[in-house]
């Protein structure tokens, strides 16, 4: 049976994913924190929302943010870096401080998302050049994450991460492939990747698992 009136906490709730994602869980009557980095960047919803503004390495923000969550989900992209001028990815720094606090408050379900790196993540051999293409682009950002999964596998949380390959601006509606066998294809848009992250929180699905998703 469906929980109902949850407590969400989204960081990078300023990405499209993010706001996508508030729209759907404040829509279905649940409760959202919101954390984001930026003052104005993200227009309201009327109801059921609370807003955060900070960093999310600032640890006492994060356990501020999520002390009352049912479920803690990392909406910022895999590719989006801190500095344009760096190799810090927002995605990895927020994911070990978000960890680091969830374990200290004796959370549990926490939802993230990385780049698919594996040549075994695709399903057809046309899609292995968007694999070694992530292999070149994103170096430094596969070794931070295979630390945060050393993490998350010697943690006691109910964590899943969603690998994407390739992601597009458009909104494909809620229809999306969903593999643990890494059987798909290269490219999903970020509303899927929302429907599929508001999908996992609800129905409690791919507890301590890797799942790849591509629009269908």
């Amino acid at each position: 049976m469906r929980q109902i009136n949850m407590n969400i906490t989204i960081f990078g709730a300023n990405s499209s994913i993010g706001k996508y994602l508030i729209d759907l869980f404040v829509n279905d009557n649940h409760n959202v924190t919101a954390f984001i980095d930026k003052p104005g960047s993200i227009k309201l919803p009327p109801k059921n929302i609370n807003l955060i503004v900070g960093h999310a390495y600032d640890h006492l923000l994060v356990g501020d943010a999520i002390k009352n969550a049912d479920v803690v989900i990392n909406a910022f992209r895999p590719d989006f870096k801190v500095f344009k001028n760096n190799d810090n990815y927002a995605n990895n720094i927020s994911n070990k401080t978000i960890i680091e606090e969830m374990i200290k408050l004796n959370k549990k379900r926490f939802i993230t998302i990385s780049r698919a790196m594996d040549n075994n993540a695709v399903g057809k051999s046309n899609h292995l050049a968007s694999i070694s293409l992530n292999k070149i682009l994103y170096k430094s950002y596969k070794k931070d994450f295979k630390c945060t999964l050393d993490i998350l596998y010697n943690s006691n949380l109910d964590w899943t991460v969603l690998r994407v390959i390739r992601t597009l601006p458009s909104r494909k509606k809620g229809e999306y492939l969903v593999s643990t066998q890494n059987k798909v294809s290269s490219f999903v848009s970020n509303y899927n990747i929302a429907c599929f992250l508001y999908n996992t929180s609800i129905n409690k699905a791919f507890i301590r698992e890797c799942v790849v998703i591509s629009n269908k």
